[in-house]
């Protein structure tokens, strides 16, 4: 029964994934105005949907490492900086190539859809990243102490790049 709950919970951190993806595409065109007047205003709506989207990441991370013993403490967590390091990196080269040698902008542009999950998949490969470095280097700690180090670490990297493009 536990795995059951477990599951729901995680059932309804998608879904509130994609209820902040409808949530964005409707105030899209007052995002776009405040972004485009280059107010504090802008950063902030951005800011808060990064934390938001990153929130709802982490609390799926959560809910699995309630629902398997497995989660953080299998062999593989100990080589996952690299392999989750290099699937995003190869993630973003792909995704590059795909933007020149196809219409990617066009496809994005009459599907806004496909630009939400470009996003999404991207944040959880890196909060993924951020969570087996933290592994690596808080091994005694606890499953849900990393998950929270990773959570802080990914929404204040992200905020600092934010600030720096």
């Amino acid at each position: 029964m536990s795995f059951l709950k477990w599951t729901a919970f995680q059932a309804a951190a998608f879904a509130g994934l994609v209820a902040l993806a409808f949530l964005a595409e409707y105030f899209s065109l007052s995002i776009g105005h405040v972004l485009a007047s280059g107010t504090t205003s802008g950063m902030l709506v951005v800011l808060t949907f990064i934390l938001l989207s990153t929130s709802m990441i982490h609390l799926f991370f959560v809910f699995h490492s309630k629902k398997s013993e497995r989660f953080l403490s299998h062999p593989l967590w100990n080589k996952m900086n690299v392999l989750s390091g290099l699937l995003l990196a190869f993630s973003i080269a792909v995704f590059i190539a795909i933007s020149v040698f196809t219409s990617l902008n066009d496809w994005i542009t009459d599907n806004r859809w496909i630009l939400y999950g470009i996003f999404y998949f991207f944040m959880f490969l890196y909060s993924l990243f951020v969570l087996s470095v933290v592994h690596k280097v808080k091994r005694s700690s606890a499953k849900e102490t990393k998950i929270e180090i990773s959570f802080g670490a990914t929404v204040v990297s992200l905020c600092l790049l934010l600030f720096l493009l």
